[in-house]
């Protein structure tokens, strides 16, 4: 980690950092790394009892807020709620790209099952490339992304090429997790579900609790 000093992580909703990452994410922190999060869209529609989605969206932005401080993380959110106009937001992740010159880049796995963890995976896929390239240049001067990863929300990958051991950080993302308390009502065995995965991950690198991530075919690796 000694070559990272910015870390960059898109997600479709908040949540999906701490449920994918939330452990590593506070590692990376601990070590003075700084952290921006770029949430799509905030998800109003899943705050339990909420039918309006505004009023949810409003909530779901507390929420983001209290964990964003508790956790010290950087973030954005940016209003898309579906890949519509594909090169758009293509450009848009490569403008924030070249900005912020993450040295690594985390986003949703290209297998989720959810369509904006799917446009977002590949979006971002997409744009790390072409940030990268002589492309684009009205956005700004080419960066060159050391890693790309994939991380774990609902489908979980069965040959990881990363396991990150956060058994010291297990239950700062547990409590992070429980600031999103709108979404342990929406899904009540999330924490189970965290710390289960955990231990699972753990298992393969001979530890108490991992997190694991598949690197992107985007960008190769080179010395």
């Amino acid at each position: 980690m000694e070559s990272i000093q910015r870390a960059e992580i898109f997600v479709a909703h908040p949540d999906d950092e701490i449920i994918g990452l939330g452990g590593a994410l506070s590692k990376l922190r601990s070590t003075g790394i700084e952290i921006k999060v770029i949430i799509f869209h905030l998800g109003g529609k899943s705050v339990k009892g909420v039918y309006d989605e505004q009023v949810g969206m409003e909530v779901r932005e507390k929420e983001l807020e209290q964990v964003s401080k508790f956790l010290n993380f950087n973030h954005e959110h940016w209003g898309i709620s579906e890949i519509i106009d594909r090169r758009a937001i293509v450009r848009k992740i490569v403008q924030e790209i070249r900005s912020f010159k993450p040295n690594i880049i985390f986003s949703h796995s290209p297998q989720d099952r959810h369509h904006l963890h799917v446009g977002v995976s590949s979006t971002v896929t997409e744009a790390a490339w072409h940030a990268s390239q002589l492309y684009y240049l009205d956005l700004g001067d080419p960066w060159r992304t050391m890693d790309v990863y994939y991380f774990e929300v609902w489908d979980l990958f069965t040959h990881p090429s990363l396991v990150v051991d956060i058994t010291n950080y297990m239950e700062k993302k547990k409590e992070a997790m429980r600031l999103y308390k709108s979404q342990l009502a929406a899904f009540p065995r999330i924490l189970d579900y965290i710390e289960a995965l955990g231990k699972v991950r753990g298992v393969e690198i001979g530890c108490e609790y991992g997190e694991a991530f598949l690197r992107a075919p985007v960008l190769p690796r080179y010395f």
